[in-house]
């Protein structure tokens, strides 16, 4: 079970790279692209934009889109597929073309000066003439090269938003969404991410922040656990599940703050559901863990009242934790 967790966490992460690098990848082409247009784009710009040795954004899209995709062909979707084959027909076009403004850059000038320096003698009239047509024809590519690519781009942000409805459940998707919001809004436009939200969850405006707000659970961000489910919340004041994850990730984040006392409160506040909430033991067993170390830290026989009140309400928290009912294990945390 654990190593299954394990390879879909991997997934998980290796679509949000893809995501990244497609994102950078069309923001990078519509700059170069733009720059085309003015005429004030150099070969030095179309190589951060592709090559063949891992330096260019298109490159490590191209990549990334290999290393999830072809490596597990066996459960490739056929939205996944395409999207792979688009990619890959994007980076080769994009290939022709930078050695096609190679040609016009760095040949293309001492072409020119080879005909302005011309003999007249026949034979390097003929072969300035073979200059001219590889000049041409490297003009002629370029361009229809630079069309190409634009239209595969722009279709493919709509292969893009129908590969993200099958990973909608992926909550460090969702995690990079919100925080890359202004990249997403850049490339995709005003409200991009609120209408990505609408088109995978429909209705449940709270269920991209319940997944963000697990997820930065499971990797013990707790200060972002708790934004999110504050969000989800927002959207969904009732939901008891959501205000116990509230007041777990509290009094962790509390805990770990040097807060000892208002984590106990916060997890007072969780026992306090237990009868109406998914009380997983992985939950339980990170109350007990705090409630030990605060005895470990304060024992009861030192002085401070304040320290043997913390005793006390951690001994009686760990009472509570072990007569509450068994219920199935769930996913350790992170």
């Amino acid at each position: 079970m654990e190593n299954i967790d394990m390879v879909q966490k991997e997934r998980d992460r290796k679509v949000m790279e893809i995501v990244h690098n497609f994102l950078l990848a069309a923001q990078t082409f519509r700059q170069q692209y733009e720059k085309y247009q003015q005429g004030s784009l150099h070969f030095t710009d179309v190589a951060k934009l592709v090559d063949d040795r891992g330096e260019s954004i298109f490159y490590a899209l191209k990549e990334s889109c290999q290393q999830l995709f072809r490596r597990n062909s066996a459960s490739l979707s056929e939205k996944e597929q395409i999207f792979d084959l688009t990619v890959g027909s994007i980076f080769h076009l994009a290939m022709k073309l930078r050695e096609d403004f190679y040609q016009l850059e760095i040949y293309g000038p001492k072409y020119k000066a080879l005909l302005e320096k011309g003999d007249g003698r026949p034979e390097q009239e003929n072969l300035v003439h073979q200059f001219n047509e590889i000049i041409s024809r490297a003009e002629t590519s370029l361009k229809e090269g630079m069309e190409e690519i634009s239209l595969l781009i722009e279709d493919i942000f709509r292969q893009f938003k129908e590969l993200l409805v099958d990973h909608r459940k992926n909550g460090l998707l969702i995690r990079f969404l919100l925080e890359e919001k202004a990249l997403v809004e850049e490339i995709m436009g005003k409200g991009a991410v609120e209408d990505i939200f609408k088109t995978l969850y429909g209705q449940d405006e709270a269920q991209p922040y319940c997944l963000a707000g697990e997820s930065y659970f499971q990797s013990a961000f707790y200060n972002l656990a708790i934004k999110n489910f504050s969000l989800a919340l927002g959207k969904n004041p009732g939901d008891e599940n959501l205000q116990f994850k509230m007041y777990l990730s509290q009094g962790l984040d509390q805990f770990y703050s040097f807060a000892p006392h208002q984590a106990l409160k916060s997890f007072e506040k969780c026992l306090s559901l237990a009868g109406k909430v998914v009380f997983l033991e992985s939950y339980r067993a990170m109350i007990h863990k705090v409630c030990q170390k605060i005895q470990e830290e304060f024992p009861g026989r030192r002085k401070s009242d304040q320290h043997r009140d913390l005793v006390k309400i951690a001994k009686n928290l760990q009472k509570q934790l072990k007569d509450l009912p068994p219920i199935p294990s769930g996913p350790s945390p992170a």
